[in-house]
Formats: C-alpha cells, sequence, structure tokens
C-alpha cells in the first residue's frame, strides 16, 4: 500500500513538472522596440528588424520584439525618454543623437577620425569602452546598452565643385553637422544646417556646394549621382557609426538570465552582419556609380592630417569641459595608441 502510495506521488510530481515546463516553454515576452528610423531604410531592415528576428527565432518564441519605425509609437527624438519611462521596453537607434543631452555621446557613436569599424569594437567589447558606455546612460534608468550595429566608413562629401585642398573649404557651402560642422567653420566653410530629405534638391538648386549624407549604397538610393557631379572620400567624418539597443532597466531585470544571454548574442550578430553586408553592398554601389560617369576625389594625406590635427584639438576642447567626456576620450586615446602599434607591426604591404 505505502510502495503504490509512493508511486503516485511521484507520478503527481512527474506530471506536475512536465506540465509546469510546458506553460513555461509556452509562457511569451512581448516588448515593444521604437526606433529613429523611418520604415522601409536600409538601417530599420539591418539592424532593428535582424535584430527582433533573431532574438525570436534564437528564444524560440519566448521573447519576441515588436519593432516600430520613426513615428509610430513615439518620434524618433523621444525615444530615449519614452525608454527612460517604461513606456516602450528598448530602443534602437545612435548615442549621437543625445549629444545634446550628453556631451560625450559622440564618442559612443561617430565623430571624426574615430577608429574603423573592427578597433572601435575591440575597444568597445574588450578595451574597457562596455563599462564607460553603461556609465553614459547611467542617469536614464536603462538596464543596459549594447552595440546592435555598425556602419562602415561613409562618402565624405557629394559635391559640385573639387575639393582637393584645405583652401578648398573657405567659403565653401557645406551640409553637414555635430562636431565635423565645427571643423568645416573653423577651416573655412560655411556649414548649413538642413534635414536629409532636403539634401538632393539643395544641392540640385546650387544651394549648397556640398553636403555628406551616408556610406555609398545610400547615397546611391538616394540618386546623388544624378546632381552632383563629384563624390568625395574618404569620410573621415565618419569612419566608423555604432548603433545601440537600449533597454529600460525594468524590463531588462524582468528577463530570465537565459534570455539576456540570448539578446546579448543577438546584438553582437546583428553587428557584425550588417557590418560585412553593407560593405558588400557599398562595393557594388561604388562600380555603379563609376558606371554613372561620377568623379572620385580623395583627400590627401596631408589635407587629412591637417583635419585630424583640429578634430582633436576640438574634442580636447569638450574633454576639459565634461569629465565624463575626457574619461571616455583618454581611454579611446590609450586603445588607439596601442592599437597602431600593433597595426604596424602585423600590417601585410605588398606594393
Amino acid at each position: 500500500m505505502k510502495a503504490k502510495r509512493l508511486l503516485w506521488i511521484v507520478f503527481c510530481f512527474s506530471l506536475l513538472a512536465i506540465t509546469t515546463g510546458a506553460w513555461a516553454a509556452d509562457d511569451k515576452i512581448t516588448w515593444k522596440m521604437a526606433t529613429v528610423w523611418p520604415e522601409g531604410t536600409i538601417f530599420q531592415k539591418q539592424g532593428p528588424e535582424y535584430f527582433a528576428d533573431l532574438v525570436n527565432k534564437m528564444s524560440n518564441g519566448r521573447l519576441q520584439i515588436k519593432v516600430h519605425g520613426a513615428g509610430h509609437l513615439v518620434g524618433a527624438l523621444e525615444v530615449l525618454d519614452a525608454t527612460k519611462m517604461g513606456t516602450i521596453a528598448c530602443y534602437h537607434g545612435g548615442a549621437v543623437y543625445w549629444m545634446g543631452k550628453m556631451p560625450a555621446a559622440p564618442l559612443f557613436c561617430t565623430y571624426p577620425f574615430t577608429m574603423e569599424p573592427i578597433p572601435y569594437l575591440s575597444w568597445m567589447y574588450h578595451g574597457g569602452g562596455m563599462a564607460l558606455y553603461q556609465k553614459l546612460y547611467k542617469d536614464y534608468n536603462v538596464g543596459i546598452a549594447l552595440p546592435c550595429g555598425i556602419l562602415p566608413i561613409e562618402n565624405l562629401a557629394w559635391a559640385n565643385k573639387p575639393i582637393k585642398t584645405m583652401e578648398d573649404f573657405k567659403g565653401l557651402k557645406f551640409r553637414t553637422s555635430g562636431w565635423w560642422g565645427e571643423i568645416l567653420s573653423k577651416a573655412g566653410a560655411s556649414v548649413v544646417m538642413l534635414p536629409a530629405g532636403e539634401v538632393y534638391e539643395s544641392l540640385q538648386r546650387k544651394v549648397i556646394d556640398a553636403g555628406e549624407f551616408s556610406i555609398p549604397s545610400m547615397d546611391k538610393d538616394l540618386a546623388f549621382y544624378e546632381i552632383a557631379k563629384y563624390v568625395l572620400g574618404p569620410g573621415v567624418h565618419q569612419i566608423t557609426t555604432m548603433l545601440e539597443i537600449v533597454i529600460n532597466e525594468k524590463y531588462w531585470k524582468a528577463l530570465p538570465p537565459d534570455l539576456q544571454e540570448v539578446v546579448k548574442a543577438a546584438s553582437q550578430a546583428t553587428t557584425l552582419n550588417m557590418l560585412t553586408n553593407l560593405i558588400n553592398s557599398d562595393m557594388a554601389a561604388l562600380e555603379f556609380l563609376k558606371g554613372k560617369g561620377v568623379e572620385f576625389f580623395r583627400l590627401t594625406p596631408d589635407v587629412q592630417k591637417a583635419l585630424q590635427k583640429q578634430a582633436y584639438e576640438l574634442i580636447d576642447q569638450k574633454a576639459e569641459k565634461d569629465a565624463f567626456t575626457k574619461e571616455v576620450w583618454e581611454s579611446q586615446k590609450a586603445f588607439m595608441k596601442a592599437y597602431n602599434s600593433y597595426h604596424k607591426f602585423t600590417e601585410v604591404q605588398t606594393d
């Protein structure tokens, strides 16, 4: 009798374990993500949408992220505050959008003469960058901030006249923004702030002499080659652009540890996929543009050095005004110095 009772108890506990496990597997967590990108753009598709799809697959549907483009849930520049308040679980964008609130923000996204993508990510993941990255958002109710996409080097400008020397920047009506705008102003350019959607028409009507927007494949899709004869490189103003996912603290802490690891792994996979995909697309775009008769110009090494000097002087000045900016900048400079020494020794030269 006791044996039968014991078997019955074991059976009941086994059944409970099985049914509880089945319930846990079927229990789904759904997040709302807002982005700064319009629907249908390459950044929206290869960033947040790719990431959300990957999380869904890797978690076997346990964590589902519903992605909403700019303006669907909140405006593009409202995503950080919406995440802070918990209105949404997370957002996808770039830290440079918050440079008005956080002086150090560009150092976690893009700034003139930053590192190329691989050394930049090496600093971020293994060189002390990640801990500093979390400090950037310490006052915004953030559980974690993660790299989630990275862009290769941009075109420096589309122009109606060639730009070859520092003198050529003087008096040039140039559409750009941020720290690069400050550097060009110092070089004598007349910097014009225009929405991205007005660059094409402004170049066409000669309202501006030159303007920058994005990477070659994006510029190709915007058909700048139809109205500007010259394209200038390299894009020293945006050598690397890191995108991000920023997650509300309450939502992040509510995730089981295994799903937190899924989110981290998916963000890294999205970053690698975006970089390699866009490089491949940009290679094809440059060949397309050559076929359209676009003339390519590169800044000479001496011009690049002169602009780099101005860029680093500007960042040094900003670092002296903000302790956290200085902490991040010193960390990046130390890493760049070590990396340049490593790269100089390991670089293969066959010319």
